[in-house]
């Protein structure tokens, strides 16, 4: 994973997305049923890794029960207590509520760094056609580098496959912007993998 996955998304009743919570939270509210865990199955790469952003299965667990008897994958996040440990679900759903609070909601996609970056590479000033988009990662995600709007921007494919996973500094560019969190409507600060499936559902 390339971000500290310590993060809830809490969808409503109709998987649209309302907000993010910390772990201890969630676990408050499906021990009182208010909240249904998602148990999700990946796709594998060619090379047997998986594809946290490819579900190919995803099931809705009824009761906190049978959610704490889930077993325990080698990439799953997991809370540790002194009986047993159980598995933090990525995603969770709301059992009764269907309201949207915030009818425009913004991840950090690339459509939304696009968007915000007037479709202009960070590092030229040159604004791109759409077969020359790409998106960033400042710090690159081998080296920790954060689904976050402030380490995404756009930039010219070619030179983002120049930059390969060096930052800025070792391969000789410099920021012409300075990436921002946008401030209209109910933004979220991070993009998990597991979550683009809803996400993209918004576009």
């Amino acid at each position: 994973m390339n971000i500290k996955r310590n993060r809830v998304l809490v969808l409503n009743k109709s998987f649209f997305p309302l907000r993010i919570e910390q772990i201890q939270q969630t676990f408050v509210n499906m021990s009182k049923g208010t909240y249904l865990g998602i148990d999700f199955e990946y796709e594998l790469d060619d090379e047997g890794i998986y594809c946290f952003d490819k579900i190919s299965n995803m099931i809705t667990i009824r009761s906190i029960e049978e959610w704490m008897n889930l077993p325990i994958r080698d990439f799953d996040e997991v809370i540790h207590t002194p009986r047993f440990d159980v598995r933090v679900p990525p995603v969770v759903v709301c059992a009764n509520f269907n309201q949207i609070k915030f009818p425009k909601v913004m991840f950090p996609t690339a459509r939304n760094i696009h968007k915000r970056d007037n479709y202009t590479c960070a590092y030229t000033g040159v604004k791109l056609g759409r077969s020359d988009l790409s998106i960033d990662h400042i710090i690159p995600r081998s080296r920790g580098g954060r689904n976050t709007w402030e380490n995404l921007v756009t930039c010219d494919k070619m030179l983002n496959c120049e930059k390969a996973d060096r930052t800025p500094k070792e391969a000789g560019l410099t920021l012409r912007i300075k990436p921002t969190k946008p401030q209209n409507g109910m933004v979220f600060e991070v993009l998990r993998e597991e979550w683009r499936v809803f996400v993209d559902s918004m576009k």
